[in-house]
Parts: structure tokens; C-alpha cells; sequence
């Protein structure tokens, strides 16, 4: 099942705009030819900073949302799968190919599961959920979890991940600029030659990464079921991927627009799929200027602004998304509203993160690889050292010859050589 490209509004919205570009003597036919030439710059991503991060994180969220030839746009990306192993089937083609929803590399890392293919984030095996039966398993999330275990999951429950970078991205983790002949940052090994050579590693201003989570129509029961066709959760994008319905639960957005990267992620205003949503005794609350009225929120249902509305009707996207909402933005290790915390009460939640405890540019800045192996070895500890500053503070390399991998921990978990 393909999702809807455009909603009705969306597309008079995104006619009358365009039809005010046109000079006003050209004739019908012309007119055609035109807007057929013209593509929308709402779905374009932006190449400069907006006035606000939050403005720039919605310019984003948009972009990547827009839909052509029946898929988003950003579904014509590369999938993390592909770059890590580049032979697996379903890689060679990215304009349709093959969905890879795997295990959230963070949840397989926080309960110490070493399976390769699971580290890596590689193959179609899910994370389970937190249930409150997890307290009583072999690897128990931290207990500080346990309030917010929602009540409607299936014992069963599992949620999966995709992670895409854009073009501009995975051309510059294939073909980096100045590599010497045969290194790219496909492996670790590269990785320190690459730094080696060139002094640091830093991505491109185009470089965009989106982490994308799904919940299974099959992890929730009771009231709260939910179907793709005729009972969709309400203000929620759903999909069917190879036959199973999923409900897109949260979206991280990273962008390499600013120095430490724009961090942003959203959610859906549901309580049946995301009923922690902007709890600040969780990870944080909701703050946006820009797109939220009010800005600041702890769950309770707000409306979007006029800005955001007539974005999205310029873009033409799926009225759904209008439901969706920012929690919050990082540019630098305090959010604009003073906050050094961001999460996502599904994504970060699920993947075990301790309640407090999630900041996406300081978590970010412990990518980094001791190069005093051979091969190189990632930071083991994903997201922190021993002994480490807490969330609100960069992370410095410890001794030793560790280096720095520009707050990417998808360089991180590549292949060591």
C-alpha cells in the first residue's frame, strides 16, 4: 500500500502559489509546460539556515516528506543497510528498492547484545519493546523506565528502524574529496586514513540524516488497535511494508547546516502510539516557536501555527503530517530554551535510555574510534566514556588515540576494515 502524494488543499495551496510565478500573459498550454518544469521549492531541502532552527527543522521535515511516484522522498535515499553492506540484495537499485527495517542500533547496544548482523543494524529483526515484563528479563531497561511503560502493548511487542542519508551524505561517506585512491569511510580503516590524511573529518553543509521509527499494528492491542486501511490511528502516517501495517511513530532529523549539526525529532499527537509525547519527567518537553501553538507543551494536543500549515499545503504533504509536532531542536549542548535535554519519548524510550538522560548532540559527540588498534575499534560505550561530563557537555576523547567522527555514529558502526 502507497501513501496518498497529495491532499486536496495541498494541491490548490501548491497550484496558487505556482500559478503566481507565472507571468500574466502566458497562455494555458505554456502555463502547463511551466509547472511542469518548475519543481516545487517546498520540496527542496534548504540550502542555508532558516531565521530560527525550528524553522529550518520543519523546512527539513517537509522536504523529506514530500512524495513522488509514490513514495517520500526520502525513501529514495540510501538505508543505512546499504552502507554498511553494500552487497546485500535489494541495494543495488535505490530509486524502489528493498525496505530494511532492523533493530535499533542504540536498544541493541544498551542490552548488551553482540550479534554482528544486530550491532551493525543489518537484516529485518525488530526491537522488542519495553513491556513491564522487560523488568524481569535478562537485560532489564533502567528502572528510572519503568513509569512509563504504556499500557496497551502486546506481550509481543516489538518497534523497527530505518535510518536514510541523503545524496549529498552517502557521497561523501563513498567518494569523500582528496581521499587518496581506494579509501572511503565505508570501514573504520578508512575512516583513520581519511583523518590521517586530511587533518579531521567533517561532512558536507548538504548532509542530511533521518532516523525513522515504526510501530507493528501487531504491538498494541485491546482499544487501541490499529489497521493500515480502515482503522488508521487518528493524525498518524501508517505504511505496509512487505505486508505488515506500521504506524510512523518518530522521526530524528540531523543536519550538517550548522557546526554541531541541527538535531531535531518529532512525534505524532496520538495517545495510542505515543502516549509519553513532550513528558518532561521522561526526556523533555515541547518547545516551537515556530510551528506550535502554544510553543511550549507537556502532551496536551496543540495547534499548528500558520506558518507550518501553509508550509505543508505549499509542499502538498499528506494531511496527517499536519498532526505531527517538534519537540525540540539542539544546535549546541543547550537547546535555545536553556534545556540540555532532548529526546524522543519513543525512539530514545525504547532503545533504553534512562529517563533524563537524552541529548542528542552530546550522545553525538562521543563518535569516536581508537585508531591505537588494528583495525580501528569504535567507542564501545556508545554515547559516553567512564567517567565522562553528563548530558549538557561535549565529549573529549580520552586518552589515548582516539579521534573524532563529526557526531556520526553511523561512521561509527561501520565495519572495521
Amino acid at each position: 500500500m502507497k501513501k496518498t502524494l497529495y491532499t486536496t488543499a495541498g494541491i490548490i495551496a501548491s497550484a496558487a502559489v505556482l500559478s503566481l510565478l507565472q507571468p500574466a500573459s502566458v497562455g494555458h498550454a505554456a502555463t502547463k509546460q511551466t509547472l511542469a518544469a518548475s519543481p516545487n521549492k517546498f520540496c527542496s531541502l534548504p540550502t542555508t539556515k532558516a531565521a530560527t532552527p525550528e524553522q529550518t527543522a520543519w523546512q527539513i521535515f517537509t522536504a523529506v516528506n514530500c512524495s513522488a511516484n509514490g513514495q517520500f522522498a526520502w525513501e529514495s535515499w540510501t538505508e543505512q543497510t546499504c552502507l554498511l553492506k553494500p552487497s546485500t540484495p535489494g541495494c543495488a537499485n535505490n530509486a524502489g528498492k528493498k525496505r530494511f527495517l532492523h533493530a535499533s542500533r542504540l536498544h541493541v547496544k544498551a542490552n548488551a547484545n553482540v550479534n554482528a548482523n544486530r550491532l551493525q543494524g543489518l537484516g529485518n529483526d525488530c526491537s522488542p519493546m519495553i513491556t513491564p515484563a522487560s523488568f524481569s528479563g535478562p537485560n532489564p531497561p533502567d528502572p528510572s523506565l519503568k513509569p512509563f511503560v504504556p499500557k496497551n502493548l502486546a506481550s509481543t511487542a516489538t518497534f523497527c528502524e530505518e535510518v536514510f542519508v541523503n545524496n549529498a551524505e552517502a557521497a561523501f561517506i563513498k567518494t569523500p574529496p582528496g581521499a587518496a585512491a581506494g579509501v572511503n569511510l565505508q570501514t573504520l580503516t578508512g575512516q583513520a586514513a581519511y583523518i590521517k590524511s586530511k587533518g579531521k573529518l567533517t561532512f558536507p553543509t548538504s548532509a542530511v540524516e533521518l532516523k525513522i521509527d515504526w510501530l507493528p499494528a501487531t504491538s498494541v492491542t485491546g482499544s487501541a488497535s490499529f489497521n493500515c486501511t480502515t482503522n488508521k490511528p487518528k493524525g498518524v502516517v501508517v505504511d505496509v511494508i512487505d505486508g505488515k501495517c506500521y504506524a510512523l511513530v518518530g522521526m530524528h532529523v540531523s543536519s550538517k547546516l550548522y557546526p554541531n549539526w541541527l538535531w531535531a525529532t518529532f512525534e505524532p499527537q496520538n495517545a495510542i502510539t505515543n502516549p509519553n509525547r513532550c513528558n518532561p519527567s521522561l526526556y523533555s518537553s515541547c518547545n516551537d516557536a515556530w510551528g506550535s501553538n502554544p510553543a511550549v507543551s507537556t502532551g496536551k494536543v496543540t495547534a499548528a501555527t500558520k506558518n507550518l500549515t501553509n508550509l505543508m499545503d505549499q509542499a502538498g504533504l499528506p494531511v496527517e503530517f499536519r498532526n505531527y509536532r517538534l519537540v525540540g531542536i539542539q544546535t549546541t549542548y543547550s537547546d535555545p530554551a536553556g534545556s540540555k535535554k532532548l529526546g524522543n519519548s519513543f525512539v530514545e524510550y525504547n532503545a533504553s535510555v534512562p529517563a533524563q538522560q537524552a541529548s542528542c548532540v552530546t550522545c553525538h559527540s562521543y563518535a569516536m574510534m581508537n585508531t591505537a588498534t588494528n583495525p580501528p575499534t569504535e567507542n564501545p560505550n556508545f554515547g559516553a566514556f567512564p567517567g565522562t561530563p553528563p548530558i549538557g557537555t561535549p565529549g573529549k576523547p580520552p586518552a589515548g588515540n582516539w579521534i573524532q567522527q563529526d557526531f556520526s555514529w553511523l561512521l561509527g558502526i561501520m565495519p572495521p576494515k
